[in-house]
């Protein structure tokens, strides 16, 4: 799934989502009881509005834009919430006319609110798994199904035949920041240091805990050179960075960058190995620096 999130932010949506779940089985608990006792409609279900109404519609519609905006599978919760709220004002008018809904018309009410809470529970699913695989301080993805996501991003490199990068970084003297200041302060490095490079990244790049203080960036589509470019920015702009430490003080920090491309042919273990390579050259080389892997 892959979402610009933060944890906390993913643990909020997981809440939320069970909150909204529990709320839309309690309506169709309601709906069912109207349709086949013939209680008296609820008004807010009649009026032409009332899929806004409901706590999904408020939960859905009332956060411009909402986190979950550009993932299919929350777009798709629109048209179904929409048709079932269609569906279930025709039978409600049908009751409050005194007439029983047509079999037809009760099972299309049923069935849609049936898929909308599977499409609920299902997206809360995925995001629970989303929390599971980011990483809890830094808020990347964590090394868990890494590689399988990067032969992903392989296949469909030599699918539209364009080139994917991947880049080890790993921030410098990172034990000495431990040792002399406290983990706090290299937690703080962590944290911060990896909100401003993921800031810098496109949407769809992706960064991975790969271990300790180094990690793993993934840049589709983007041939060695202008993922040359997008590191060097990156590298400047974390040597300027002031990390701010809870005792208020302040603290610069580096990092080294080992970049190769992601092979089509060969095992994307091979691929990391070779940006490993260019990092210990990095390092080897002074530190604050991005090395290349050449063929």
């Amino acid at each position: 799934m892959a979402l610009p999130l933060d944890r906390d932010q993913i643990q909020q949506l997981t809440e939320e989502l069970e909150v909204i779940i529990a709320a839309h089985l309690a309506w169709f608990k309601q709906l069912n009881r109207v349709l086949v006792c013939g209680s008296e409609p609820p008004a807010a279900d009649i009026l032409p509005d009332a899929h806004l109404r409901s706590p999904f519609g408020v939960w859905y519609y009332t956060q411009e834009p909402h986190p979950l905006a550009e993932y299919a599978a929350f777009q798709e919760l629109a048209a179904i919430q929409q048709a079932m709220h269609a569906a279930a004002r025709r039978a409600l008018a049908e009751v409050a006319a005194g007439r029983r809904p047509a079999p037809e018309l009760y099972d299309q009410c049923i069935d849609l609110a049936l898929r909308l809470n599977t499409r609920l529970r299902n997206l809360q699913l995925d995001i629970i798994g989303e929390l599971l695989t980011t990483d809890a301080l830094t808020g990347c993805s964590a090394r868990r199904g890494m590689l399988a996501r990067l032969r992903e991003e392989q296949e469909r490199a030599r699918r539209i035949q364009r080139p994917c990068c991947i880049c080890l970084m790993d921030f410098d003297r990172f034990k000495r920041i431990n040792d002399e200041l406290g983990h706090p302060a290299g937690d703080a490095v962590l944290r911060q240091g990896m909100r401003f490079t993921a800031a810098a990244l496109r949407k769809y790049d992706s960064i991975y805990r790969y271990g300790g203080e180094e990690f793993l960036i993934c840049l589709p589509g983007t041939p060695l050179r202008d993922a040359a470019q997008v590191i060097e920015r990156i590298r400047q702009g974390l040597a300027q960075l002031p990390i701010r430490l809870a005792s208020g003080a302040t603290l610069n920090v580096t990092a080294s960058f080992g970049l190769a491309e992601l092979h089509p042919a060969r095992a994307v273990e091979e691929s990391i190995a070779n940006a490993d390579l260019a990092l210990i050259r990095a390092k080897e080389g002074g530190r604050n620096r991005v090395e290349i892997w050449q063929e």
